[in-house]
């Protein structure tokens, strides 16, 4: 797992150079089939990142920025998303179980499949997930769709 971790970090350090750069140094971050498990990825500038068919389980992405990532197909049961920026982030398809979004920032995200049984949405960040009128439709519409 050590060799994974600092593989991953070096993936992470170099998509941070090129966010920096603008393009001109690092290298986007193309994280495919990696085993991303229980990693402490608190704050981690990850905007524009294809993270496709991980395993994040247990991760710690409070802060981090996410947003435009590609995150399909990824396993991302208990992670921590607390305060991260997620806008316009495609998360088609991917495990979501039991996940925390408590003041994640969600706009244009798209969910489509995704399982987010015991996942934690506060209803104000549901409802414009939802497209709903209220608050309260959202919270109702969650509920009678859970897995």
């Amino acid at each position: 797992m050590a060799d994974t971790n600092t593989s991953v970090a070096a993936l992470i350090e170099a998509h941070e150079a090129w966010l920096r750069g603008g393009g001109d140094t690092g290298k986007r971050g193309d994280m495919l089939r990696l085993n991303m498990r229980d990693m402490d990825l608190r704050g981690s500038s990850l905007a524009n990142a294809n993270i496709r068919e991980c395993d994040l389980t247990g991760s710690d992405l409070s802060g981090a920025d996410l947003r435009g990532s590609s995150l399909i197909s990824s396993v991302m049961v208990g992670v921590n998303f607390t305060n991260a920026l997620l806008d316009f982030t495609d998360m088609t398809d991917t495990d979501l179980r039991g996940a925390n979004f408590t003041g994640a920032s969600l706009n244009g995200v798209d969910m489509w499949r995704a399982n987010l049984k015991g996942a934690v949405i506060d209803p104000i960040t549901l409802h414009k997930l939802l497209d709903c009128r209220e608050p309260d439709e959202a919270s109702a519409y969650f509920a009678l769709t859970k897995y």
